[in-house]
């Protein structure tokens, strides 16, 4: 006998191919999920969810092993929110959830951010490259930060989401990240005058050929220079 496939998930399955496209033969019947919000089949090749306010959304491969794996409409990400699609570059594939996304290359397999992060990342991703591990609190417990093959965007509630990258980026991290006395990034990496500087709360670092990365931390409305360089 075979499995129910039926309203929009069978809609959506249907403009798939059906049993032959890359979904395949159903696995289930159609079912509630355990939220008790959803409904959901699974197929040889991945599984549609539904929900009243989402609809039905298809996620396969690496991208739904890693939703899986965070627990799937229970997680922090709750439900898909459209089919997994390609990045454009022939190389990342993402789908976009209720909560986030989840963004998967070969080179860098499956991560997943969040919140300011993830439309930051979006904006930055031509160069700041993919995602090499998920989105985490940081140490302070206050901000979040997700590092990529090229940089790293950090997020807090007084600064937002900022870029920082290269030498910049080292030095801020010998000075132990957001936990030293620059705090978080208030800028993204922009050119000042011959030289390049992120802001950060607690100062600034710039960067030339000449001088490397050098830090300036402000401390009680003085400026004080960390001649150390790169």
């Amino acid at each position: 006998m075979g499995f129910k496939v039926y309203g929009a998930i069978g809609a959506k399955w249907a403009s798939l191919g059906g049993a032959n496209g890359f979904l395949g033969e159903p696995l289930t019947d159609e079912t509630g999920t355990p939220d008790g919000i959803g409904r959901y089949n699974h197929f040889r090749g991945g599984s549609i969810y539904w929900t009243s306010g989402t609809g039905a959304a298809e996620v396969h491969g690496a991208i739904r092993d890693k939703w899986a794996s965070l627990g799937w409409e229970r997680s922090s990400l709750r439900y898909p929110i459209e089919d997994e699609t390609g990045m454009g570059d022939g190389r990342g594939r993402y789908s976009n959830f209720m909560g986030g996304t989840i963004v998967w290359t070969r080179e860098t397999g499956a991560m997943m951010m969040y919140g300011e992060v993830s439309p930051k990342w979006m904006r930055e991703r031509s160069w700041i490259g993919y995602p090499i591990e998920d989105e985490k609190v940081a140490p302070d417990g206050r901000g979040h930060f997700i590092h990529c093959q090229h940089g790293s965007i950090y997020w807090s509630p007084e600064t937002g989401a900022h870029e920082v990258h290269g030498a910049i980026r080292d030095k801020w991290g010998q000075l132990r990240w957001e936990r030293g006395a620059l705090g978080y990034p208030t800028s993204d990496e922009f050119q000042d005058g011959d030289r390049r500087r992120s802001n950060f709360a607690g100062g600034f670092i710039t960067w030339s050929s000449a001088t490397g990365a050098v830090a300036s931390v402000s401390l009680e409305g003085d400026v004080v220079l960390n001649p150390v360089s790169d």
